[in-house]
């Protein structure tokens, strides 16, 4: 399952997209429910100091595959380690 590019990119991949979207509506539309708003407020910690921290260990692997820095930075605040570990793992290439 972790081996194959169809489980990255059509499943972890969309859901790091669905989180930052959920973030982005939290923002746009003030979230009331108490339960939901503490679970945005959670995913919008993860993701916002998530993201920028992987790049410590995301920029070398994207060397070490060729992938240049600024795709790696974007690909990695988007994606988080759904992008980075497969490429790390070689399940994905360029």
């Amino acid at each position: 399952m972790f081996n194959n590019k169809l489980f990255w990119y059509f499943f972890m991949m969309p859901g790091a997209i669905l989180g930052w979207l959920f973030i982005i509506f939290g923002v746009v539309f003030p979230i009331g429910n108490e339960t939901v708003r503490t679970f945005w407020l959670a995913i919008t910690c993860i993701w916002g100091i998530g993201h920028p921290l992987e790049l410590i260990s995301s920029i070398s692997i994207g060397k070490k595959a060729g992938i240049p820095t600024g795709a790696t930075v974007l690909k990695t605040l988007l994606f988080g380690f759904t992008w980075w570990l497969p490429v790390k793992m070689g399940v994905l290439n360029k």
